[in-house]
């Protein structure tokens, strides 16, 4: 470890070996503290490249504690770390695909730098988020959707819990949660800060052999960037997409407005903040139940993210035509019912 924090202090980056090989020292708790608090702060203060995230990556499957999920699953789990006073879109976004037939191991964890994290909201809306493999996996067959709790799927993150707790800003681990689903999700929609790491994220996710993602970042005039699809300005996309039977596909990556996915554009996101997971939650049921006004921009901003992950899912051919079944799927109450669901399915047995 002294010596590759003495080559990243020199400039140069670490290889995926020289990566795994720092992060299996960490999470088999055998790294000393003030390295790894050295470490974490050295890539953070210039972001990880892909070959340090591939690394990493690759470690922390390694380590992590499965569910059993059926071959198409997907995950909506961002990266965060932008201080996020919105509702948790993605969770949101993850309820109403699972409602629309898709089965979703939505990964999250509590938050760090917003005012809600995934955790966080589920838990003031009832669900029980300290769930066994089993029990996630049965809820996965009777409600399409489960709640993946990072702490209890990657136990050796308790060898750093400490130090990222004390350093206080997001880490590569912020970074690893949409690359470590502990579903095996080959299928993605993440959101991430900026569009740079929004093209980087694609390409680890692709070394990592992904089959379908999406990776976002868009931006808000007011609260700056957005780790979801924005309905107030424009939004970075990387998207990837290997059809059945194909070696290799192309990844793309492009700009897109409200307009072109059937939205318009908002002029204030205002309704889309919050103070808290429980006003998140209140904000959640609002909008899975169909009360939330047409076309305001909280309502639009959950169908342009769950669009997107009915996109993922191989639903629809493109983010227009996701936009228009999600709303079709909250508006059949499907998604409130879907919500409803876990919430039971969460405080039973396997």
């Amino acid at each position: 470890m002294k010596d590759l924090l003495a080559q990243l202090t020199r400039g140069t980056p670490l290889t995926v070996s020289q990566a795994e090989s720092a992060f299996t020292d960490i999470l088999d708790g055998t790294a000393d503290p003030a390295q790894t608090a050295s470490l974490l702060t050295i890539l953070a203060a210039r972001e990880p490249t892909v070959e340090e995230l591939a690394g990493a990556a690759t470690i922390m499957r390694r380590h992590v504690v499965a569910i059993d999920a059926p071959e198409d699953v997907i995950d909506t789990c961002g990266t965060g770390g932008n201080g996020s006073s919105f509702f948790n879109i993605s969770t949101t976004a993850a309820l109403v695909a699972a409602a629309a037939g898709v089965p979703v191991a939505k990964h999250g964890n509590r938050s760090i730098t917003s005012r809600s994290g995934s955790s966080d909201v589920l838990r003031a809306l009832g669900v029980n988020i300290d769930t066994t493999p089993e029990q996630e996996a049965r809820s996965l067959r009777e409600a399409n959707i489960c709640f993946a709790f990072a702490p209890r799927h990657h136990p050796a993150m308790q060898h750093v819990a400490g130090i990222r707790q004390a350093l206080g800003f997001p880490t590569i681990f912020n970074l690893l949660g949409p690359l470590t689903n502990p579903a095996g999700a080959r299928r993605q929609f993440v959101g991430t800060r900026s569009p740079q790491l929004a093209d980087k994220l694609l390409e680890v996710l692709i070394r990592l052999g992904v089959r379908r993602a999406m990776v976002v970042s868009g931006v808000d005039p007011v609260y700056g960037a957005l780790c979801d699809i924005s309905v107030t300005g424009p939004t970075h996309v990387a998207e990837y997409d290997l059809p059945d039977g194909a070696e290799q596909s192309a990844p793309q990556s492009y700009a897109i407005t409200p307009a072109d996915i059937g939205l318009p554009q908002h002029a204030s996101a205002g309704d889309c903040v919050i103070r808290s997971p429980e006003d998140s939650a209140h904000r959640m049921r609002s909008l899975l139940s169909g009360q939330a006004l047409p076309h305001s921009a909280a309502r639009d901003i959950l169908l342009a993210n769950a669009g997107a992950a009915l996109w993922v899912a191989g639903k629809v051919d493109s983010l227009k035509d996701g936009v228009a079944l999600a709303g079709r799927v909250i508006d059949s109450g499907a998604a409130m019912t879907t919500l409803e669901k876990l919430i039971t399915i969460s405080h039973q047995s396997a």
